[in-house]
């Protein structure tokens, strides 16, 4: 779904963009719990999960393209986009393992984590690695985490 909306804001697709992003954000999210903000990675097409479990690159690919539609389409026109890939980043930025869930970046080796959570958090993917992702988080999310 993610990668589906970092097509659509690329192509100017609003009205897909916002479809993808409201099913994603009503059945896809994690609303509390220790995975609060993240996405369960699999689900059926009633939004049932099929595994709740999270993807760190689908995260990544959720709050990048967010804040392209921020800068593409504005905070006004019945989602702000800006605020939701701030909460996402806020969420995942203070996960401590509470429940097994860890943050997207491992916070010694400062990489990507395979899945965030306390076995997928000790190692990486290559294809995971998106460093423009992070500079467009660090320009435009304006969270005060640009030095993370």
């Amino acid at each position: 779904m993610s990668y589906g909306m970092m097509i659509a804001v690329q192509f100017d697709r609003k009205d897909i963009f916002d479809r993808l992003w409201r099913w994603s954000k009503t059945y896809m999210q994690h609303k509390e719990g220790p995975s609060e903000g993240y996405f369960a990675w699999c689900c059926r097409t009633d939004g049932s999960h099929i595994d709740g479990g999270s993807a760190s690159d689908g995260e990544l690919y959720f709050i990048t393209s967010l804040i392209f539609a921020s800068n593409r389409w504005g905070n006004e026109t019945g989602i702000n986009y800006l605020a939701d890939a701030r909460h996402i980043l806020d969420c995942a930025l203070k996960k401590d393992g509470t429940g097994g869930i860890m943050p997207l970046i491992h916070k010694e080796h400062k990489l990507i984590t395979f899945v965030p959570n306390d076995f997928g958090y000790a190692f990486t993917d290559p294809s995971y690695h998106l460093p423009a992702f992070y500079e467009v988080w660090a320009r435009w999310a304006d969270d005060g985490c640009s030095d993370y």
